[in-house]
């Protein structure tokens, strides 16, 4: 994935690493780190999240293009007032692990934890066996479950801002993720940028965006190249897309 520069300061921590503690985790993979999201998170420091994304291991060949790339994820993790950011590298290994061990070996005796938080649509372990309720029944910590969020009639998700994004509408995107889209890219060495493929890129057509403070007017095209960037020395920069042209 591209990286985009001035990371945020919040600790970023492997699964296999972190030390126990007493803490308040939200679970989740949290793509787009949108209204819903921020919900889910709301009172919690640290958060447990997976890379790669769980549906491209379990699915092989039918990941879904993600909002963020890791960087940005945590940047707008540390928005959110997030200290801590347990990653779990997730594999073929992690996906066949049982609910009653994730949660044994994981949550309490990894991450310690007092309160877990989750959406009410979160399912973990082997074939998504653990639920909300699953979390609840068990005794060691407390469970806030977050309900749906909506906007303006759509349920705020993941899918669903993925859908608006690949369909150009990137203004009701905004309006679900609660800032504008954006995303990392790599400068060509002329007028154009290139998107990295393995990230949400809205369908070709004319965008007004902001590139490096400045609004401009830009050309989508198939690949995830954008045209029409003035030339630039910086190589990496983000892409701001407000609505379409």
């Amino acid at each position: 994935m591209l990286r985009t520069p001035n990371s945020s300061p919040t600790r970023l921590i492997d699964a296999l690493q972190v030390r126990p503690g007493r803490r308040a985790v939200a679970v989740g993979t949290f793509d787009g780190v949108h209204l819903g999201h921020a919900r889910v998170i709301a009172g919690c420091e640290t958060v447990l999240t997976f890379d790669p994304h769980p549906r491209s291991v379990v699915r092989p060949g039918d990941g879904p293009r993600l909002l963020t790339d890791a960087a940005g994820k945590r940047r707008r993790l540390a928005a959110l007032g997030v200290r801590e950011v347990v990653v779990i590298p997730f594999d073929r290994e992690w996906a066949s692990m049982d609910a009653a061990t994730f949660v044994d070996e994981v949550l309490v005796g990894r991450l310690g934890a007092v309160r877990v938080a989750v959406g009410a649509d979160f399912r973990f372990g082997a074939r998504g066996m653990g639920d909300a309720q699953t979390l609840r029944e068990d005794r060691r910590f407390t469970t806030t479950v977050a309900g749906m969020v909506t906007v303006g009639g759509d349920i705020v998700s993941s899918s669903r801002i993925r859908a608006l994004v690949a369909a150009g509408d990137v203004e009701r995107a905004a309006r679900l993720l609660g800032r504008p889209h954006a995303l990392p890219a790599r400068a060509l060495g002329d007028d154009r940028l290139l998107l990295d493929p393995a990230l949400a890129i809205p369908r070709p057509g004319r965008y007004t965006t902001v590139v490096d403070g400045s609004t401009t007017e830009v050309t989508v095209l198939d690949g995830g190249v954008i045209e029409g960037v003035p030339r630039r020395e910086v190589r990496l920069v983000e892409v701001v897309f407000l609505r379409r042209s």
